[in-house]
């Protein structure tokens, strides 16, 4: 299952004002934003491997603004009327951002599935007791003064 970047609380608060939410079931929100994390995904993947423990807001505000423009596509909206062009701009925006960092022009703050897998030793289990079993030291990766070790 896919990672979803944001949340209803965040469509309101960086997306779409209460009023136009209203005419948009929740159902039809949660599709639109899982279906912007997805399209997401597809620009992430091109530098980091999926899927992200941590992001910051700036995904967040990408996803929001995708969405925002398909939930009002769906509800129907002018894009050429008044403040309803800045959904448009907004969502083109976050797409060429996106594409931004696929190209890696932009990196943003992200912890990736290889991340964690370096910081935990690739993903190995570190085990520690408080009572001595009689055991000896054995290397489990690296030299002495850097790497894990069982003790």
């Amino acid at each position: 299952m896919a990672t979803i970047y944001a949340t209803r609380a965040d469509l309101q608060q960086l997306g779409l004002n209460a009023s136009a939410l209203q005419q948009i079931d929740t159902a039809t929100q949660d599709v639109a934003l899982s279906a912007a994390s997805s399209l997401a995904d597809s620009y992430l993947n091109a530098r980091f491997a999926l899927p992200l423990r941590s992001y910051g807001r700036d995904l967040t505000r990408a996803v929001v603004h995708i969405a925002s423009y398909d939930l009002m596509v769906i509800r129907g909206y002018n894009p050429e009327s008044g403040s309803d062009v800045v959904i448009k701009e907004r969502a083109e925006a976050a797409r060429a951002w996106l594409e931004k960092i696929a190209e890696g022009e932009i990196v943003p703050a992200v912890v990736d599935s290889s991340d964690l897998d370096a910081a935990t030793g690739g993903g190995a289990a570190i085990v520690s007791t408080a009572e001595p079993r009689g055991w000896t030291d054995v290397v489990v990766y690296g030299d002495r003064d850097e790497d894990f070790w069982i003790h």
